[in-house]
C-alpha cells in the first residue's frame, strides 16, 4: 500500500467517516427531540470542546481512534426512537460508501475507492450484533431492543 494512501486512511478517512457516522446518530436524536446530544471523536486528552445549545462536540488527542455519540431526553426514548437513532449511524456510513463509490466510477482513483470501502466496512460492522469489551455495536443495541419488545 502506498504510504500516502495509508496516511490518508489513518488521518482523513477514519476520523471523517467516524464523525459522519456519529453525526447520523446525532441527526436522528435531533429528529426525536433529544434534550442533549454529544459527539465525541477519539480517545485521550480532550484537545477541543465546543457546546452549541443542546449539542456538545468533543475532540480528543488520538482523534483517529474511534468515537461515540450519546443523546438524552427527560422523557425516555421509546423502542422505535432508540432503533431509529441506532440505525442512522450505519445508514450515514452506507450513504457515504454509495456516494464515494459512484465518485470513484466517475473519477477513478484509490482515494475515493478507499473512502467508499472503509464506509461500507463501517456500516456492515456496526450492524453486526457485537458486544466486545463492553462496547456494543449499533446492531447489538437494536437486537437488545427487539428482544425486550417480545
Amino acid at each position: 500500500m502506498d504510504i500516502y494512501l495509508l496516511l490518508y486512511l489513518l488521518f482523513v478517512v477514519g476520523p471523517l467517516s467516524t464523525i459522519l457516522h456519529e453525526a447520523g446518530h446525532v441527526f436522528a436524536a435531533r429528529t426525536v427531540n433529544a434534550d442533549y446530544k454529544l459527539l465525541s471523536i477519539g480517545i485521550g486528552k480532550k484537545i477541543y470542546g465546543k457546546s452549541f445549545h443542546t449539542f456538545q462536540l468533543s475532540i480528543h488527542r488520538l482523534f483517529f481512534l474511534g468515537g461515540f455519540s450519546a443523546s438524552y431526553r427527560k422523557r425516555t426514548f421509546n423502542s422505535r426512537e432508540k432503533i431509529w437513532i441506532s440505525l442512522m449511524g450505519p445508514f450515514a456510513s452506507a450513504l457515504l460508501a454509495f456516494v464515494f463509490y459512484f465518485l470513484h466510477l466517475i473519477y477513478p482513483n484509490n482515494y475515493f475507492l478507499l473512502f467508499s470501502l472503509f464506509n461500507c466496512w463501517l456500516a456492515i460492522v456496526n450492524l453486526l450484533p457485537l458486544n466486545i469489551g463492553g462496547k456494543q455495536s449499533d446492531g447489538y443495541k437494536i437486537v437488545q431492543i427487539l428482544r425486550k419488545r417480545k
